[in-house]
């Protein structure tokens, strides 16, 4: 008995933290976009979401003529630059190619010459070369 009245006066000797007071009052939401404040009407979903068959043609003449023509002009752009990317791909690997078999070799370079001195045996060279 004698222990629960000194837990209930240590509880009581501490200071009590600092409470908030709880509010639970209901806020309503206001959005400021939008008409009503609604962001998607299902009842009108092609002014909500925007009007998807703009393009929705398939046909032949579905584009006006110039942009027709500026997507052809584009594309043959496009295909001229791959072919020249082709081309300079195909030349600049065989350069490598022709450098790393001759070239080389006429540049003198020491990893193709190898080794030119027998150098020393060793850290410090030989015993029989000290005597």
């Amino acid at each position: 008995m004698q222990l629960a009245q000194r837990s209930s006066t240590l509880r009581a000797s501490r200071p009590a933290a600092a409470t908030r007071a709880v509010s639970r009052r209901t806020v309503k939401v206001v959005a400021a976009y939008g008409q009503d404040s609604r962001f998607v009407d299902l009842a009108d979903l092609e002014n909500t979401t925007g009007a998807w068959d703009v393009y929705g043609q398939d046909g032949e003449k579905r584009y006006n003529s110039l942009q027709s023509e500026f997507f052809t002009r584009a594309a043959d752009l496009v295909a001229r630059r791959e072919a020249i990317l082709l081309l300079l791909a195909g030349s600049g690997g065989a350069a490598i190619s022709l450098f790393g078999l001759k070239g080389a070799k006429d540049a003198q370079l020491p990893i193709t010459k190898g080794p030119q001195t027998s150098g020393e045996n060793g850290k410090g060279g030989s015993v029989r070369g000290k005597l």
